[in-house]
């Protein structure tokens, strides 16, 4: 993503007593840039700083944030606001008797007399009956000490002031009691009252602070009065020192923003991954129109400068690259494409059953059911997963059920397997450790098993009265029965129907029979599975 360096500088007029006012300006009153441009700027000229709307904005109370410029950029706003904490013009009486209107009559060396005040760092060297206290500031320089007036209402310190129109103004000063009963001062805007009357400390010797507030005039002139009240005689006699001023001024100022053509990217960063081969198509969703130019880098050396990109990959491996796009006003970005792998597919070779006695028989492998199943498979040599792929042998009745896992040293897995002796799909599957797999498959059935007595016993105590012969996976159970002369005297098709030891109605006679059995089912057609056996029919 490129990025520029555009500074704007602020300027931000700070607001004092001698007729600065609050207006914030700023240097550029609009720009340009590339979406993902990196903008900074920079704020002077007040104590505190405040940057609003834009949520990229890297601090919004510094005074030097910067922001990423975005497709909804619009404006960055600027608020100035300026503390002024200021004594007043020599309001700590460093410079002696100067900066101050007064109706008090000044004596340097003596304030017997009401209504009269010195300027000085002692109030026992002007009046013999006063203690020795220093300032507020430092307790060795100079403070206002005053004899208070038994007139009342008399103009004990003014001063004619600009402030900036319309902010709160908070007027702070200090007072001693020199004696008691204690003196009072009331603070005027030109003739206005603000807030009431302030009592000097009712205890001697002891600094204490007064507050008074009011709004500034829409002329931004302001001329402060301290008026002495009390028209007490004995008392009313105090100091005043470190008169000051606080208040607080905002001002805003906006920069417009016009982001130019920009070279946005968004694409799918999904992996990629197939087995074999890798083929794919990426595009930019943000240039629906293809106004960008465009450059395409892959690992494997293909570069592509057409707006959607489209390749094969045909090795197995890892790949990367990436994106860079550009505007015609010379905006660009950049990114990285989604990771991709094509992994490698190992192949089966064949599946392997190990039956003895078993026959192919129109695809499907007849096996004999009383022997012992194993299973296995046999796969190419590949050593590029490091022993990592894994053998999985499935078989079931129906689904693919109970998995067995063979480990990958083994081209062969001949443990023996307990299948249900019914026709079932028997699988093998070879998986890599990138998630390949190749797969086989066989169908495979039974041949019948039958199981025949020796001997029966049809006496009617319905224990052992027929010849019932026991078998499995037999669809058709032919059943012939000869008597010692070769003579057929029962015969079936039936696989649930057995001899009950009669030849036309009546009870054949005690002695050998011989049985002949054939046992068959629709993978057997054509071979089934035959036993001869000599029966003894007994009462």
């Amino acid at each position: 993503m490129a990025i520029s360096r555009l500074i704007l500088l602020f300027v931000l007029f700070y607001v004092g007593l001698k007729g600065q006012n609050c207006t914030v300006s700023v240097a550029a009153d609009s720009l340009t840039a590339c979406v993902g441009d990196t903008i900074f700027l920079a704020a002077s000229g007040t104590n505190l700083y405040e940057w609003s709307h834009d949520a990229t904005l890297s601090c919004d109370t510094c005074n030097s944030p910067y922001i990423i410029l975005t497709d909804t950029s619009s404006y960055v706003l600027v608020k100035g606001i300026s503390q002024v904490s200021q004594l007043a013009t020599n309001g700590n009486f460093s410079n002696g008797n100067t900066g101050f209107l007064t109706n008090y009559t000044y004596n340097a060396t003596s304030i017997w007399n009401e209504g009269t005040y010195a300027v000085g760092p002692n109030p026992n060297a002007v009046h013999p009956n006063f203690g020795s206290w220093g300032d507020h500031t430092t307790g060795s320089g100079n403070y206002m000490l005053v004899n208070g007036s038994t007139g009342g209402n008399k103009i004990l310190w003014r001063q004619a002031l600009t402030f900036p129109p319309g902010v709160q103004v908070t007027v702070k000063w200090w007072m001693l009691t020199f004696v008691t009963p204690a003196g009072s001062l009331q603070l005027k805007l030109s003739g206005t009252n603000i807030g009431n009357a302030a009592s000097t400390p009712n205890s001697t010797g002891v600094w204490a602070q007064t507050t008074r507030t009011f709004t500034v005039p829409a002329s931004g002139n302001a001329t402060i009065n301290l008026v002495t009240t009390s028209a007490a005689l004995s008392g009313n006699d105090f100091g005043v020192d470190d008169i000051s001023f606080q208040y607080t001024c905002e001002s805003y100022d906006t920069v417009w923003i016009a982001p130019k053509s920009d070279a946005q990217i968004l694409i799918d960063t999904s992996a990629l991954f197939a087995c074999d081969s890798l083929c794919f198509t990426l595009g930019n969703s943000m240039d629906s129109l293809g106004l960008l130019n465009y450059q395409w880098v892959l690992n494997d050396g293909t570069v592509d400068s057409n707006s959607t990109f489209s390749h094969c990959l045909k090795d197995s491996g890892n790949y990367s690259g990436y994106l860079k796009t550009t505007s015609n006003e010379g905006c660009s970005d950049s990114i990285v494409l989604p990771p991709m792998r094509v992994g490698y597919q190992r192949r089966l070779d064949s599946l392997v059953i190990n039956n003895d006695g078993k026959i192919l028989m129109n695809g499907v492998w007849i096996l004999q059911p009383n022997t012992a199943i194993g299973l296995g498979a046999h796969f190419e040599s590949y050593l590029g997963s490091q022993g990592l792929d894994s053998l999985f042998l499935s078989f079931g009745s129906g689904n693919l059920v109970e998995p067995g896992i063979l480990p990958m040293q083994m081209a062969h897995g001949w443990n023996p397997v307990p299948l249900v002796m019914e026709p079932q799909t028997v699988c093998a599957y070879l998986y890599t450790a990138d998630g390949c797999v190749d797969s086989l498959c066989q169908q495979i059935a039974f041949y019948p098993s039958i199981t025949v007595p020796n001997f029966f016993t049809p006496n009617g105590d319905m224990v052992n009265d027929v010849l019932e012969i026991q078998s499995n996976n037999a669809d058709r159970l032919v059943q012939r029965v000869y008597n010692r002369w070769g003579q057929l005297v029962f015969e079936t098709a039936l696989p649930d129907l057995f001899w009950d030891g009669k030849v036309d109605g009546k009870t054949a006679a005690a002695g050998v029979y011989f049985l002949e059995v054939e046992a068959s089912n629709l993978y057997t057609t054509g071979q089934p599975v035959v036993q001869r056996k000599a029966i003894h029919l007994m009462k």
